[in-house]
């Protein structure tokens, strides 16, 4: 279950934009050949149709915005579904889709009042994660191998808000480690097999694994 920050929305409509290809941009609402390492841009309010997929992955996003700025997926036939992002004023983070069984993104339905970039990146590209990490915002980490035997997590978080940690291992469902508002300070177990950390956060954090 994801905590996130429920509010109104009003956003201009906007246009979007391949920076990865500005000569031979996309048509408007029109899927792509593939999404990986594409850089889409936009302002105000757009749904950004790509390539069905069920594989999962990152979106890195900025928003230069002052209200509010959301970012849900879409399935094939246009429904709502995963709510990725939901904040209010300027965005910079990176978050993870499709990391629960059955699920297929199609498109994404954007809410903005500013410009915004979406990026597609494939989670083997996502930060690395060494000993000690340390970030502000929502954040994927990347373990080289997957994590064995019993090992721990010792995590702070000091900003304000809803602040989550997730274990992913590639498949399956995701392992909620924490779920806590605003400043947070402890030790978690770190499940066998995890190689994906998800973070949602809008302050700065630190993770060490022990």
């Amino acid at each position: 279950m994801r905590i996130v920050r429920l509010f109104a929305a009003l956003a201009a409509a906007g246009s979007i934009a391949l920076l990865t290809q500005p000569a031979e941009a996309a048509p408007l609402n029109k899927p792509a050949a593939s999404t990986a390492q594409t850089i889409y841009r936009g302002e105000g309010d757009e749904v950004l149709r790509v390539p069905a997929t069920t594989k999962p992955g990152t979106l890195r996003v900025t928003h230069d915005g002052e209200g509010a700025f959301m970012v849900q997926t879409l399935t094939s036939s246009g429904k709502k579904d995963d709510l990725l992002i939901a904040e209010i004023g300027p965005y910079q983070g990176t978050v993870a889709y499709n990391t629960t069984p059955g699920k297929k993104l199609a498109a994404l339905s954007i809410e903005a009042d500013g410009a915004w970039t979406v990026q597609f990146v494939s989670l083997a590209k996502a930060k690395a994660w060494p000993i000690t990490a340390r970030g502000t915002g929502d954040q994927v980490l990347r373990l080289a191998s997957p994590s064995r035997g019993f090992r721990t997590l010792a995590i702070t978080h000091s900003g304000e808000g809803a602040f989550m940690v997730e274990a992913y291992k590639g498949k399956g469902y995701t392992d909620l480690l924490v779920a806590k508002i605003d400043s947070y300070k402890g030790k978690v177990v770190l499940p066998a097999g995890t190689q994906w950390l998800l973070i949602k956060a809008n302050g700065p954090w630190t993770v060490v694994r022990k």
